[in-house]
């Protein structure tokens, strides 16, 4: 009912068009998952990764309301069907074994959504100064502390990459081992 008020049309239109509000999400979803392209197959497997990992922050940034839906479904349909493959192939071309890449297929994926998540959600906004407080009421906390400049400064940009650059180290990691 509140989708069809936003955007001018009775229930009944929608509920034609898209069968239920699961209908509904799954759609406004895969129009998300339409907006990543694949990178060119040409280019090494780490850059396609990367590639795809910002394109989820950017849609996350554009579309904070809706992200939470990519991370609802198995699959939303056609586009992100063809997000998927994508996402197999670069693990495929990393060097894991068939068997390796589902799993490791969702981890990855559900690791990118979530560090956007997070971002878009607040949990890597800066703590406040009643957070500040609480950390210096602790005795046992010397260690986070003694890390409050280094959170003062933290940028999104910066855990964005860290996670990136871990992703990208343990799929390495893990390709060398399976060899």
């Amino acid at each position: 009912r509140c989708a069809a008020r936003a955007i001018g049309c009775d229930v009944a239109t929608l509920s034609y068009h898209f069968g239920s509000k699961e209908g509904l999400e799954r759609a406004v979803a895969d129009s998300l998952q339409a907006e990543v392209q694949a990178p060119q197959r040409s280019l090494p497997w780490q850059e396609r990764f990367v590639a795809i990992a910002r394109t989820y922050r950017e849609i996350a940034k554009r579309h904070p309301n809706a992200f939470a839906l990519l991370l609802r479904f198995w699959t939303t349909g056609p586009s992100d069907l063809q997000v998927a493959e994508e996402w197999h192939k670069i693990l495929f071309d990393a060097g894991l074994p068939e068997e390796e890449i589902p799993a490791l297929g969702f981890a990855t994926y559900a690791a990118i959504l979530g560090v956007c998540s997070g971002e878009i959600g607040g949990l890597l906004s800066k703590p406040s100064a009643a957070e500040l407080a609480n950390i210096e009421q602790q005795d046992d906390l010397p260690l986070t502390k003694k890390l409050l400049p280094i959170f003062a400064r933290l940028r999104d940009e910066d855990v964005f990459e860290a996670a990136i650059t871990n992703i990208l180290l343990g799929i390495e990691a893990l390709a060398a081992q399976k060899k």
